[in-house]
């Protein structure tokens, strides 16, 4: 009956209330804290002269917790209650009603008599009202209605509930990736997964929500929220046929917590200047501050200071262990079925291990599961194509792309008169097949390959390539808990004939089989708390081949390098931790195992001696599967975000990382004959600790933000090569190389500005890299022990990326590209002993070589813009090198007429015009 009385009396006092003048509104300021429904309504009677109405069971599970700051009553009422079925109604000066459930009217409808027997000017047409144009604003087609999660039965007194929604795109049914969810009045939100999945933890009660994602229509709504539960939303493509207009949105995602990481924007991949007009992901990233290519031309990048080998390549958990084609002039990935591109290179997650640098992430494109589309391109040096195919409508696709090359042109443009003289072809394949059995379960299969041929002016010739596969499922059992099974397959081969002297001509096949299986689990305990943890299991299997003489001229000896078994495992767990809403931890541990496998044959030397053929005591002969050596390494990861304000943050990190699989090569970058090689008994496995620190600011109002990051980075056992190392004259590596240790160090600073006509960024890094090997003994030395430059130290990198929308259909893009000139060991002057020269080097990489600038520009055309067409297509017209500058590759030396001269060597020393043509099914908007 008391429920009744107070109903009643609030509705009559509402409606005596609408045309009450607030003259004095009262506002209300203060924190609020762990205090029950009757404790704060007291102290507001008390500070206010306010009057509560309410029972007592309908306010008991409410605990209120509030900064307000001049909030009005309804605000603050509205703030406290949205979370609960609770309802009020405020009476000015100061009654408030609270009542059990949300079905009170706030406002009544407004009643028109009919306009028959009016004069004529009320006749005329009536404007809408804001009330109505309210209620036909939620009848749009771009809002959906309440969506009910969970069931009160199954809701838990005082525990959040776990809402994890999918996100598809509903032309296409592919699942979005980065598309976000924002609960604007907790100003809070979350982006889905490669699956489309995004997960917050909300209090049970009633949100308004909004679902938002690049180039698609914002979706309005609201959740109903009564206890764990899955939910999914469609959202449609954003088509402006519309003059320019200015989208203001609000932040919808927290900063990540990982320091170092970086996202390579798809949209950035078409608008950079290539070479040849080539969309390549890898470029861009060489664009971003920390990550330094090796030289033009050449495969790999350094990352903070660390080797090409020292980064690890996913292709959707394929590992890719030559990531280029043409010798790094392309990437061996086509853009066009990227959907992700990850960097870490600071705070690396726990699941990754295994390089001591950084791991580069990509993802593919789920595919279209609703209509057929197809997109490709011509470039001047190579075509790709792509298609999607809905196999079951809104459950699976299939995705098919290849790339292949079909003209050497760009060869005979280049100074070098062997270059001028080569033949170069590649291709690429990938098929992807992704099915969503339901809600809870989804599997996809991918198979990749990638392959090189390479003729040097009949001299040399290599092949390379990579083959790779991968099926991963995913199993949902509630919206917090899910599992990750992945069983993966990787083999990256090569074929070299070295014929350039007769007499030293050789052949040499080389194959390295990767197996793995991973599995993993995360759960998201509560709001404060993201566990997750799994497990790794890695079998190598190295054929390091014969050298065998080619042609009947060769005097080289036959040598079989061998072959090498190796398995890895490893266990990590990792926990994001909120501590309010302000600070973020990240802990996490990895322990990773390695173990050395027969066959093989292992010497033993003497002890105190150089690893010499003079000095071997014995060799051990180990069957196959006889396990040889072993090493484990705990690897701790940590990372703290403090959230300083709304536009600023502040980042730390500590890394730790172990590497047992290395590469042996002459070069600074990878080449196609350059093999992988297992750490073992002689060999240790490197290991690296790295810290970092970093500042972050949003300029929201100008569209820009700026980033500033230091590091520090300590690597133990690093792999250095002896003065004149030979890996192809010797299976025993260990006589050819030292371990030292290495110290890096670095600022890098990232403007970036993301909104507007004129968009881009500048990203300067700072860095230095030495390396110092210092045995016991003389023998054990490099550089007589004293630190010395490593071959990737560039204290200076300079990028700039600058992209103008002219119109919707002309953009103008340029880059530059500045570095300081890589270390070199040079020769310093010649002696004789008995008539014979002997050269004088300098200390290791004393000297450098010219520095290094490149100007590059592109202007994009696009097609028409009308809304109902079968194809849009653009063009690309593109200038490498603008200014024709000879950037030094290389210093080599020869003796002519009794003088030894240097030159320098440059890949590409003139302008490069290209034009490319890009197309696809539908219109400009659709992707």
């Amino acid at each position: 009956m008391k429920f009744s009385l107070i109903y009643i009396l609030a509705f009559f006092v509402f409606l005596s209330g609408l045309t009450a003048q607030e003259k004095n509104e009262i506002q209300i300021s203060g924190s609020f804290h762990n205090l029950t429904f009757p404790e704060f309504a007291s102290q507001l009677e008390q500070q206010y002269q306010l009057h509560f109405y309410f029972e007592d069971k309908w306010v008991n599970s409410l605990v209120v917790n509030l900064e307000a700051e001049k909030l009005t009553i309804p605000a603050l009422m509205e703030k406290l209650l949205l979370p609960t079925l609770l309802d009020f109604v405020y009476q000015p000066p100061g009654t408030i009603f609270i009542l059990p459930d949300k079905k009170f009217i706030h406002q009544l409808p407004e009643y028109y008599l009919s306009s028959s027997g009016l004069d004529s000017t009320q006749n005329q047409q009536r404007s809408l009202t804001e009330m109505e144009q309210k209620y036909l604003l939620g009848r749009q087609p771009d809002r959906i209605k309440t969506i009910v999660i969970g069931s009160w039965d199954k809701a838990k007194a005082g525990k959040m509930a776990v809402v994890t929604g999918k996100l598809t795109d509903e032309e296409t049914g592919e699942a979005l990736m980065g598309a976000i969810i924002y609960v604007p009045e907790l100003q809070k939100g979350a982006a889905s997964d490669a699956n489309g999945f995004a997960t917050l933890t909300l209090k049970p009660g009633i949100y308004a929500v909004a679902f938002q994602y690049l180039g698609m229509s914002e979706v309005k709504g609201n959740l109903d929220v009564r206890s764990d539960g899955y939910f999914s939303v469609t959202l449609k493509k954003q088509f402006h046929a519309i003059d320019e207009v200015l989208v203001h949105g609000q932040k919808a995602q927290k900063r990540s917590s990982k320091l170092g990481m970086e996202n390579v924007s798809v949209k950035t991949m078409k608008e950079l200047p290539t070479l040849m007009g080539e969309k390549d992901v890898m470029k861009v990233a060489q664009m971003l501050p920390g990550i330094v290519s090796v030289g033009e031309g050449s495969a790999g990048v350094n990352v903070r200071g660390g080797n090409a080998d020292q980064n690890l390549f996913y292709l959707n958990e394929i590992p890719v262990y030559n990531s280029s084609h043409l010798f790094g002039f392309f990437s061996s990935i086509n853009s066009d079925i990227i959907n992700n591109f990850t960097i870490y290179k600071g705070q690396i997650p726990a699941e990754y291990g295994g390089r001591l640098s950084s791991v580069f992430n990509v993802e593919l494109r789920k595919g279209h599961k609703n209509s057929f589309f197809t997109q490709g391109g011509i470039s001047p040096v190579s075509a790709n194509a792509e298609i999607e195919i809905p196999v079951v409508k809104e459950k699976a696709s299939l995705i098919l792309s290849g790339r292949s090359s079909y003209s050497d042109w760009i060869l005979k443009r280049l100074k070098d008169p062997n270059l001028r003289n080569s033949k170069a072809s590649f291709y690429d394949f990938a098929g992807s097949f992704d099915y969503n059995l339901n809600d809870k379960n989804q599997i996809n299969i991918l198979a990749y390959n990638s392959n090189d041929n390479f003729n040097l002016n009949g001299y040399t010739e290599y092949a390379y390539g990579n083959l790779g596969a991968s099926v991963n499922y995913v199993h949902r059992f509630s919206p917090g808990l899910k599992s990750s099974v992945s069983a993966i397959g990787s083999n990256y081969n090569f074929e070299t004939i070295e014929k350039s002297s007769a007499s030293k001509a050789y052949s040499h096949s080389y194959e390295l089989s990767h197996y793995e299986f991973r599995g993993s689990m995360s759960w998201m305990a509560n709001e404060h708390h993201n566990f997750k943890v799994g497990t790794d299991l890695i079998m190598y299997d190295l054929n390091r081949g014969i050298i065998n003489p080619y042609g009947e001229e060769s005097l080289r000896p036959s040598v079989n390098l061998g072959t090498e078994k190796g398995l890895e495992t490893s266990v990590f767990v990792d926990d994001n931790i909120s501590l309010g809403p302000r600070l973020n931890f990240y802990a996490g541990l990895r322990f990773s195992m390695f173990t050395e496998l027969g066959p093989k044959t292992v010497r033993e030397y003497l002890p105190g001696t150089s690893f010499s053929d003079t000095n071997v005591s014995s060799t051990k002969d180990y069957q196959n599967g006889d396990r040889i050596s072993n090493y484990n390494s705990p690897e701790l990861r940590a990372g703290m975000d403090f959230k300083i304000s709304e536009n600023n943050s502040v980042k730390l990190s500590f890394t730790q990382m172990t590497q047992y699989v290395f590469m042996l090569s002459n070069s600074i970058s990878i080449a196609p004959n350059d093999q992988w090689k297992l750490v073992d008994t002689h060999i240790k496995p490197p290991t690296s600790e790295q810290y970092s620190a970093g500042y972050y600011q949003d300029f929201r109002k100008h569209g820009l933000s700026a980033s500033f990051e230091l590091y520090f980075k300590q690597a133990h056992h690093v792999v250095e090569y002896k003065d004149g190392a030979d890996f192809l004259a010797s299976p025993y590596v260990e006589t050819a190389i030292l371990q030292g240790d290495q110290n890096a160090y670095g600022a890098e600073f990232m403007l970036s500005k993301t909104t507007g006509r004129l968009t881009g960024w500048l990203s300067y890094t700072h860095s230095r890299s030495f390396i110092t090997v210092n045995g016991e003994n003389d023998w054990a030395d490099i550089n007589q022990g004293k630190k010395y430059p490593s071959n990737y130290d560039k204290p200076h990198v300079l990028n700039t990326f600058l992209n103008l929308e002219i119109s919707r259909r002309f953009a103008l893009s340029s880059n530059l590209s500045y570095s300081t000139g890589r270390p070199v060991t040079l020769p310093q002057s010649v002696y004789y002993i008995d008539e014979q020269p002997f050269v004088e080097y300098s200390g290791r990489n004393e000297y450098r070589i010219p520095d290094y600038l490149r100007l590059d520009v592109a202007l994009r055309i696009e097609g028409n813009l009308k809304v109902k067409k079968p194809m849009h297509s653009y063009w690309t017209i593109g200038v490498y090198n603008l200014t024709g500058r000879s950037n030094a590759n290389s210093i080599f030396f020869l003796s002519e007429k009794g003088r030894l001269n240097g030159y320098k060597y440059s890949v590409i020393g003139v302008p490069i015009l290209t034009i490319s043509w890009n197309w696809k099914l539908g219109n400009y908007e659709n992707n």
